[in-house]
């Protein structure tokens, strides 16, 4: 069971990060992680208004033992906006688990910088060992007016194992750059892509599209590349309360889900 889960969640002998998914609402619309996920550009913190606290739930090609969960809080003011988040995936044999705390600035009307720092952590009941990793994100984006905005991060750069017990510590640890662009083309409709350079898939891209229904509903759809990988998402606000959903479906393996709630004050 246990070489089953490494098996559909690492595809190859490469590694993946099971930790790092964007939230919810990102994943629905191809995974352009670097434009919308503070998980994936802490300089994204400093574009925030206001705080949220969210929690995303992604679920693997319909098993639990591949699901991830995630929770953060974000906390933008005028000092040093700041965002806390935690992540978990696997099951009671093998779990690897996240902290990760982040800071953003905004240098001026154009550009906002941020950095994080992250501890990753792998156990395992079935081999008696575990293995842990300290890494930092980079991140940045760039506003050249109000309908665009262009963002790059680097995440797990660099990367260092702190301790390894017969584990293979880059699976917490794999580096990913990726280059993102959103245009919000009218006021009910916003298009995002991406350009991703990791060492699992070498060269990947996103791109997708939101579009306000109406009122508090939005639609939402995407493909990702490396493997091809269609996605259909849905998000509706009330009041300070977001919640989204999220499908995607991969070629060989099936559909993975994702719900996420978020609230901002």
């Amino acid at each position: 069971m246990f070489c089953l889960l490494l098996a559909l969640s690492h595809g190859s002998s490469r590694a993946r990060d099971n930790l790092r998914f964007p939230d919810t609402r990102t994943l629905g619309m191809g995974g352009n992680g670097a434009t919308h996920a503070v998980l994936f550009n802490p300089a994204l913190l400093a574009l925030l208004e206001r705080k949220e606290v969210r929690t995303d739930y992604f679920n693997r090609y319909a098993m639990k033992e591949l699901a991830t969960v995630s929770g953060g809080f974000c906390f933008p003011n005028r000092i040093l906006p700041a965002g806390l988040h935690v992540a978990s995936f696997g099951y009671d044999e093998y779990r690897e688990s996240m902290f990760r705390l982040s800071a953003g600035k905004r240098l001026n009307a154009f550009w906002t910088l941020g950095v994080s720092v992250q501890y990753a952590l792998i156990q395992s009941e079935l081999f008696e060992s575990e293995a842990s990793r300290l890494s930092t994100d980079i991140g940045a984006s760039f506003q050249p007016a109000d309908n665009w905005l262009i963002t790059c991060s680097a995440i797990n750069v660099p990367s260092v194992s702190l301790n390894s017990e017969e584990v293979d510590s880059e699976r917490i640890g794999t580096y990913l750059i990726e280059l993102g662009v959103n245009w919000q083309l009218v006021d009910n409709l916003l298009i995002t892509g991406s350009m991703a350079h990791s060492k699992e898939t070498r060269r990947s891209g996103s791109l997708g599209m939101e579009y306000r229904l109406y009122g508090d509903f939005h639609l939402r759809t995407g493909v990702r590349t490396s493997p091809f990988r269609p996605s259909l998402g849905a998000g509706y606000r009330f009041a300070g309360l977001m919640a989204d959903v999220a499908m995607i479906y991969h070629p060989v393996l099936g559909i993975s889900t994702g719900l996420g709630i978020s609230f901002s004050f």
